[in-house]
């Protein structure tokens, strides 16, 4: 008898480990802190995060100040003093022991100009170094992401620099150190030294979205794949795809295991200029109607479209991507169905895992008629298999 459940506690510790194997990839979510300001259905607090669907998640954002010091960039939000943001997001890993905080620094608002003051410099580089790990201490975070949107031609040494000075710090804490990059080629190739990064950082976001481009017509912002010869007509505009994007970081010398594949959680939105003239490649007259939640022209969030008018919605097969149009707005976005075929691709080319911007975007309430966090769900079920 012994002998028996000494064999089948081997069995178990086996079957754990090759579970652990398996359930290998990342899921790394971004949670934007301004959504705890919004009305309604919208409004998404710490509280309303369910950490087991994620292995990553990133608190966006704080800002880097040109000293090398680090902002909380909303004090009420974070601190104690008000909201006391910052310690019950990572007291989300007592419900999920295996879940990895990290602190964003950066995001479009940021701007470029505090970090070109601090990459360029090696004492402020250094003293950023040192203050970012007094900071993922203090907070206890597990990381930080650096999230400059975007290092110039001139940066892109300095950025390595940087990313060195960082991971140096971090080593002895065993850190993670995570970037989020503008994706397409020509992007990456003006602001980053792909093999230098990749040797430095635990994963590379690659935020492919918003890669539609203002060329008057409706455009897929996260297609898989490259549109037909009337919608990709140009050299520019066939780089503007999931699937380019990751055979063109591949070809420069970066890790498949160390990209994650960015999934967005809102679509882009424009106004028709004939509404009887809806498919892919329409004429458009501007961006859509501002949502309830987001609140931002040419913007809708999954969970602003899935309750939105929208009576026409449709799959576009060729690019990977759906696209639903009415009352004279179209939007294309990603749906459960994108979200398998970018699945399908993260296995093909053996990536790291998925991102998404941002969970507070999903139908996290299951109003839609899904799952809660329909989309996320969907990601985090398909991501290992």
């Amino acid at each position: 008898m012994v002998h028996s459940i000494s064999l089948w506690s081997l069995v178990l510790v086996t079957m754990s480990s090759l579970m652990a194997a398996v359930q290998s990839k990342e899921v790394v979510c971004y949670y934007g802190t301004w959504a705890t300001y919004w009305k309604g259905n919208g409004k998404f607090t710490v509280d309303d995060i369910n950490p087991l669907l994620c292995t990553q998640l990133n608190y966006a954002f704080f800002d880097i100040n040109p000293n090398g010091t680090i902002r909380i960039m909303d004090e009420y939000l974070g601190l104690p003093s008000g909201l006391n943001a910052i310690v019950k997001f990572n007291n989300l890993k007592q419900k999920n022991p295996a879940l990895k905080t990290i602190a964003s620094i950066g995001g479009w608002n940021a701007g470029t100009a505090n970090f070109k003051a601090v990459a360029s410099d090696s004492q402020r580089r250094a003293t950023f170094a040192r203050n970012a790990v007094a900071f993922l201490q203090k907070y206890r975070f597990n990381g930080m992401d650096i999230d400059w949107e975007y290092p110039g031609a001139v940066d892109k040494a300095n950025f390595v620099l940087f990313l060195q000075e960082l991971a140096k710090a971090f080593a002895p804490y065993n850190y993670l150190l995570t970037v989020a990059v503008g994706a397409p080629e020509w992007r990456a190739n003006e602001s980053y030294d792909i093999p230098a990064i990749s040797r430095i950082v635990n994963n590379i976001n690659l935020m492919t979205y918003d890669m539609d481009g203002n060329y008057g017509v409706t455009r897929h912002h996260a297609a898989i794949f490259q549109g037909p010869g009337s919608i990709d007509d140009t050299d520019f505009k066939r780089q503007l795809n999931v699937d380019a994007v990751i055979r063109y970081w591949l070809s420069k010398g970066a890790s498949a295991k160390k990209l994650t594949l960015g999934v967005p959680f809102y679509g882009h939105t424009f106004k028709l200029t004939n509404p009887g003239v809806d498919g892919v490649g329409a004429p458009t007259k501007g961006v859509g109607t501002p949502g309830p939640y987001t609140q931002q022209g040419g913007v809708l969030g999954y969970n602003e479209i899935c309750v939105s008018s929208f009576p026409r919605k449709q799959f576009d097969s060729v690019q990977g991507a759906a696209f639903a149009s009415g009352n004279g707005e179209w939007v294309s976005y990603d749906s459960v169905e994108s979200i398998k075929q970018k699945c399908n691709l993260i296995a093909k080319y053996g990536l790291g895992g998925g991102m998404v911007w941002s969970i507070e975007q999903d139908d996290f309430k299951g109003i839609c008629g899904g799952p809660k966090f329909t989309l996320l769900s969907t990601l985090n079920g398909c991501v290992n298999k």
